[in-house]
């Protein structure tokens, strides 16, 4: 019963981190591995109930573990079904391997749980589709911004120093990153051109040339003390001024495909 409680903790947690991967929603690890726990209960409180209590069971805790795991989040269904397509996966997989071994053993169920995990990553390792919106909390010598940013995909946009990708957004979104100097300067030169507005601002702020249906660019850009992506820690970005707006329903900037 023990072994059977740490393998489903174990099994659930992974499956839902997984889901939340391929969807791109935000992943908190604390309240995975909580509706982890809620799973492994179950699955061990199986053992002692009839099959129709059970069923109805299995439903109530798998509302709670989405719950759980992913409450909150605006698009609670596309997490919820991706974990219902990995559980039904990891299910078929898991009962092939113990069939082909004769009985179900920790390292048939981990094995299985590695090869459905790489089977459903697979399409979109290689479909170079990874689209969605994340999660940023960038800090900056004026202070902290908390924003939403779309991953677009034909965005390739990068550091022509570091080779890094940038964030793209407006200057409204962007400003309180930067010291009360910078901002008045920012606010008074919003009709100049890029390059006179670099000269007034000095240090840490650069020209980043782009590329866009209208043709070539320069854009202001300047440089934040560290960027945390879905709660990563990512270390130093550079951000780029948008004169136009970018902001979506859901979110106020724009990074490239890959994340930053």
């Amino acid at each position: 019963m023990d072994s059977l409680f740490w393998l489903e903790l174990t099994a659930d947690s992974v499956l839902l981190w997984a889901a939340g991967k391929l969807c791109n929603t935000r992943r908190r690890p604390l309240r995975l591995l909580a509706a982890g726990l809620i799973g492994s209960a179950y699955t061990v409180l199986t053992l002692f109930v009839p099959p129709a209590a059970a069923m109805i069971g299995k439903l109530v805790s798998l509302l709670l573990m989405l719950l759980t795991a992913y409450g909150g989040e605006r698009k609670l269904w596309r997490p919820a079904l991706a974990f219902l397509f990995l559980s039904a996966v990891y299910g078929g997989i898991a009962a092939a391997v113990t069939a082909a071994a004769g009985r179900a053993t920790a390292r048939a169920l981990i094995f299985s749980a590695g090869i459905s995990l790489g089977v459903c990553a697979l399409p979109f390792r290689f479909s170079g589709v990874r689209g969605g919106v994340c999660e940023l909390r960038m800090i900056g010598e004026g202070g902290e911004v908390r924003l939403k940013a779309l991953r677009d995909t034909g965005n390739r946009l990068t550091d022509p120093f570091s080779g890094k990708p940038v964030v793209i957004a407006s200057e409204k979104v962007l400003a309180p990153l930067f010291s009360p100097e910078c901002r008045s300067i920012l606010e008074a030169t919003a009709g100049e051109a890029p390059e006179e507005r670099m000269e007034k601002l000095g240090r840490g702020f650069c020209l980043i040339p782009l590329r866009t249906v209208n043709g070539s660019a320069l854009a202001l850009s300047g440089k934040v003390i560290s960027v945390y992506q879905d709660s990563q820690a990512l270390g130093a970005c550079r951000v780029v001024f948008s004169r136009e707006s970018v902001e979506g329903p859901d979110y106020s900037a724009i990074i490239g495909g890959d994340g930053i």
